[in-house]
C-alpha cells in the first residue's frame, strides 16, 4: 500500500461519522489520483505487470 493509500484510508477512518469531511476526503482522493496520473502513475502499473 502506497503512502497516498495509507493517508487516504486513515483520513477516511477518522472522518467516517462526519459526512461533510467524508465528502472532502473523497474530493482529496480524486485529487491524489489526478496528481498520480500527472506525475507518471503509469510507471506503477508497468511495475506490477512485470
Amino acid at each position: 500500500m502506497g503512502m497516498k493509500d495509507k493517508v487516504t484510508s486513515k483520513l477516511l477512518q477518522a472522518t467516517s461519522d462526519k459526512t461533510e469531511l467524508n465528502k472532502k476526503m473523497l474530493t482529496w482522493n480524486k485529487s491524489f489520483v489526478e496528481v498520480n496520473k500527472t506525475l507518471g502513475g503509469n510507471v506503477q502499473k508497468n511495475k506490477k505487470n512485470k
